[in-house]
């Protein structure tokens, strides 16, 4: 089973839900492949940097001789942590943001995960269709319409 943090906007969600956010806490193999840009895509600037600035430091201590051990290692543990953590950061950057964690949903897959959340949100009251007799004006008299032959395949009776 895998946990989903469900995010609602500051302000609420909108009445049909669409603004609301279910991250998966899981490996991201984006962010592994690729930690800086996937840390600037998600606006986590500060982090992006951070994870660029280390990733060149180890690319430039991978060229010195002796060293390359430790800037492979050092490269692949930005990206691992990258990987590992990238979703955890990304919503606690939104929680700082206004985002509210709304519940933590345990299940097999994001469709479970959503239909588990959005279920137990309280329905709206169902309300009767209005009669078809309440549409139409109290107290007028339908005209007596043109009196020649309908103007269709078909008469509709207004004579």
């Amino acid at each position: 089973m895998r946990s989903y943090a469900i995010l609602t906007p500051p302000g609420g969600p909108l009445p049909d839900h669409r603004s609301t956010l279910v991250i998966a806490d899981r490996f991201s193999w984006l962010a592994f492949l690729f930690p800086w840009l996937w840390l600037f895509w998600h606006k986590l600037w500060l982090a992006g940097i951070v994870a660029l600035l280390v990733q060149i430091g180890s690319g430039f201590l991978m060229q010195i001789p002796g060293f390359a051990p430790a800037g492979l290692l050092i490269g692949l543990a930005v990206s691992l942590l990258a990987g590992l953590e990238s979703r955890n950061y990304y919503s606690n950057a939104l929680g700082r943001r206004g985002w509210t964690v709304e519940a933590i949903v345990f299940a097999q897959d994001r469709q479970t995960a959503e239909e588990i959340y959005f279920s137990s949100l309280p329905q709206p009251e169902k309300q009767p269709m209005p009669l078809s007799s309440d549409w139409a004006p109290q107290g007028k008299q339908p005209s007596d319409g043109w009196r020649g032959q309908a103007p269709g395949l078909f008469d509709y009776g207004v004579r």
